[in-house]
């Protein structure tokens, strides 16, 4: 027998056995649980997950039914029902990369449905599911690579060793961005949608979390810009997350008022002309308090919280036109800067 009819029979062997009855069943047991989780334990979901997550469904199944139909063909080879003996080798390897192409999508589906089910009502970043994608694919890499094509892994992983240690030097920057962005997931300071403060030092950036990527944090400002910020960066950072806590926030405004003006009126005159605004929590109710007398004027500072933190500006202003209002209709000035001028007379 010839050395290369050898090599092909005993690759075809090995083809054989990842194409037994139990591996098919486990990758179809893995699709069938997927959907069964799906539909019993993810009914509430928004209109666009289940867009979404059926859009997987269809791409899985689509991939299934081409596993299936290799699978089928490579038996019907091996039967000699049809006599085309060259094509074996190479429908069962088609057989076996699809069959783990089913697998790894079902497993992308099971990511999606455990961070669907964690977060029912705000949404999920794609890092974990990338991150959870791409280790399977490199479990399945491995064992297709050794099962099948009887590769040995580990003089290769020995060898590498000193390549693996420049690549890592040099994608430093890289990786800690990539695995700070992991322990931020894990950890979870923030979530897509939340309002957050990130203060590095002198520098201080706010605005919405629109996106968490292996390599950054993307937040909207106030003012509609994108700013990236490298997770890195945010994990050594402080992180004051303003949609996470329970309470309002709270916010103020000062108003410099003349020595003339009755304390007790004015403070009573403030709180109730901010009364009616929407944008105002009930939670904690209004105060005014004098916080400073200076030599020429008192200050009234009135303090307020704020339902959500991105209506703050609109509501500040919403305050400081109700209350100025309010004031000039009951004759109160606000104060100004005095100048006084001592004239003596020299004899």
């Amino acid at each position: 027998m010839p050395p290369q009819f050898t090599q092909n029979l005993i690759s075809i062997d090995r083809l054989e056995q990842s194409l037994q009855l139990e591996p098919t069943l486990f990758v179809l047991l893995t699709a069938l649980s997927s959907l069964i989780v799906y539909l019993v334990g993810l009914r509430n979901l928004s209109k666009e997950r289940h867009q979404n997550i059926r859009a997987l469904f269809r791409n899985l199944f689509g991939h299934g039914l081409v596993a299936l139909t290799l699978l089928t063909l490579f038996w019907l080879l091996r039967a000699e029902t049809l006599y085309l003996p060259k094509l074996i080798p190479f429908v069962g390897i088609a057989a076996v990369f699809w069959g783990a192409i089913v697998l790894i999508k079902s497993f992308r589906i099971f990511s999606f449905e455990y961070l669907f089910f964690m977060n029912m009502h705000t949404g999920v970043p794609l890092l974990l599911v990338n991150m959870l994608t791409l280790l399977m694919s490199l479990v399945l890499a491995s064992w297709i690579a050794t099962s099948v094509f009887g590769f040995r892994l580990a003089p290769v992983l020995a060898t590498s060793a000193l390549f693996s240690i420049v690549v890592g030097l040099a994608l430093q920057d890289t990786l800690g961005n990539l695995f700070s962005g992991i322990a931020l997931q894990i950890d979870k300071p923030y979530l897509l949608g939340d309002w957050i403060e990130i203060q590095m030092g002198a520098q201080k950036l706010v605005g919405q979390v629109n996106e968490i990527t292996w390599r950054a944090t993307i937040l909207i400002s106030l003012t509609e810009e994108w700013i990236t910020i490298p997770n890195r960066v945010v994990a050594q950072s402080q992180v004051l997350n303003f949609s996470r806590t329970k309470k309002p926030i709270l916010r103020n405004q000062i108003f410099r008022l003349p020595f003339s003006v009755s304390i007790e009126k004015t403070k009573a005159l403030l709180v109730d002309a901010i009364k009616d605004i929407k944008g105002i929590s009930r939670y904690s109710q209004p105060i005014a308090l004098l916080s400073e007398a200076g030599e020429s004027w008192l200050t009234l500072k009135l303090v307020y919280a704020v339902k959500d933190y991105e209506d703050q500006w609109k509501v500040g202003d919403e305050v400081i036109e109700q209350c100025l209002k309010r004031l000039h209709q009951e004759g109160i000035p606000l104060a100004g800067p005095r100048l006084q001028i001592i004239q003596e007379k020299i004899v």
